[in-house]
């Protein structure tokens, strides 16, 4: 057999291309250089013998040409299976490539850690399963990190820990583990996280996909309360991304409808939602009770949800949330004496630490009191926050709101200097995106 394999490979003769290009396969498997593919029959065409004669306890149910192949051979044990194996390193590599083609810093160095991170989880006794606390309070962090850190630079943190969660994921769905659906509420929050990453880097359609991502793992984690809470993520960027109101406004009903009325954070979103939705489409007395109930459900929560200092995205839902949403809605709405009540209270309640968020609170006062009449202090109030802000940090939501405060000037004071320099304001800033 060794002759006839040197034969077939060069040595002595030259027989077929096809055949000598199955023995040098022949001759990396024996070496251990790869594994093999489709090995029973390159074996059986180089050494020209009988599929039977060289694998007797193989299965008697092969034709009279050989078909048998590694994929087949390990459905029924008879020979290794390493298409798992095989399958998970090419998705980990699909990983890395898109994470070094949208630029993550040193994802290939990085990648070369963790051989060495595993041996030594393996060597201290520590298996995935005592990782997901730990991704847990990833998620958490990232709902103090993401109203300060750019969106771009975001995204590419997100990325980096997806593709690690993605692969533990899909492993535990392979094992059948008891902590998949653990696994599936972790990349829920992280794939929430990157759709509103998404949406604030203006990306609507990149985002949607990840929102519907997002909405499955939930669904398959079990977790009604993390659905609905994506669904109202869902329902905010939207507004913000300009989508029309009447149909997110069908979208938030229907869940609503669909939903217990039993008080959850989940659906408290959904509820603010709404409230949002309906004073934006003018909706003086539906929003105003809609947000009066978005107050009563709230007083309903324990403590442990309405704990102002709790921030994570898979828990929680602090009074900083409900007197944003109450800004939102007396804004638009022109009230100014509940617009300035609730922002008081919003600014007493949360540090206001982040560029970002304090720019859009700053934004919401000048769209309202805009609206209630006040144009010269509302528009000369956004000109300075908005023009202060940095260019990174201008998401979707931040261009939105200095987008109404011009919309919401009348017809008739267009004209003013203060408008006009406003208006040029907003036209000449060419990285008015968060994209850079």
């Amino acid at each position: 057999m060794a002759r006839r394999l040197r034969q077939a490979v060069g040595m002595d003769d030259h027989p077929p291309t096809k055949i000598k290009n199955l023995a040098r396969q022949i001759y990396g498997w024996e070496r251990g250089d790869h594994f093999p593919r489709d090995w029973a029959d390159a074996y059986v065409r180089v050494f020209e013998i009988d599929y039977e004669d060289l694998f007797p306890d193989a299965p008697q149910d092969q034709n009279a040409a050989p078909t048998g192949t590694v994929e087949d051979a390990s459905t029924n044990g008879t020979y290794p299976n390493k298409r798992d194996e095989d399958g998970e390193e090419m998705e980990r590599r699909t990983l890395l490539q898109a994470l070094v083609a949208l630029g993550v810093p040193v994802a290939v160095g990085l990648e070369a850690l963790q051989p060495i991170r595993s041996g030594v989880d393996r060597a201290v006794g520590r298996n995935e399963d005592s990782h997901l606390d730990e991704w847990e309070q990833t998620i958490a962090d990232y709902g103090h990190t993401y109203r300060h850190v750019a969106p771009r630079q975001l995204m590419l943190e997100l990325a980096a820990d997806l593709a690690t969660v993605q692969l533990i994921t899909s492993r535990n769905k392979k094992e059948k583990s008891a902590a998949y659906p653990s696994w599936c509420r972790v990349s829920a929050g992280l794939s929430l996280l990157m759709a509103k990453t998404l949406s604030n880097l203006s990306q609507p359609r990149l985002a949607r996909e990840w929102w519907f991502t997002a909405l499955h793992a939930a669904e398959t984690a079990g977790d009604r309360d993390l659905y609905l809470w994506i669904s109202k993520e869902r329902l905010i960027h939207g507004l913000y991304e300009g989508r029309p109101t009447v149909l997110l406004l069908r979208e938030a009903n229907k869940i609503i409808e669909q939903t217990s009325a039993a008080p959850c954070r989940g659906l408290l979103g959904v509820r603010a939602a709404r409230a949002q939705l309906l004073s934006l489409d003018g909706a003086d007395g539906q929003a105003r009770v809609e947000i009066r109930a978005c107050g009563e459900m709230f007083e309903r929560l324990p403590v442990s949800v309405t704990d102002s200092k709790q921030l994570s995205i898979n828990e929680g839902w602090p009074e900083d949330r409900l007197r944003y949403t109450e800004a939102y809605v007396y804004g638009q709405l022109g009230d100014r004496d509940e617009l300035d009540r609730a922002i008081g209270r919003l600014r007493t309640i949360h540090p206001m630490d982040g560029p970002r968020y304090r720019t859009q609170v700053d934004l919401l006062e000048a769209v309202g009191h805009v609206r209630a009449g006040d144009v010269t202090e509302g528009v000369r109030h956004a000109r300075d926050v908005y023009a202060g802000l940095p260019g990174e940090q201008r998401s979707v939501m931040v261009t939105n709101l200095a987008d109404q405060v011009l919309a919401s000037v009348p017809a008739r004071r267009h004209a003013e200097a203060g408008v006009a320099e406003y208006r040029e304001l907003l036209g000449a800033t060419t990285d008015r995106k968060a994209i850079t």
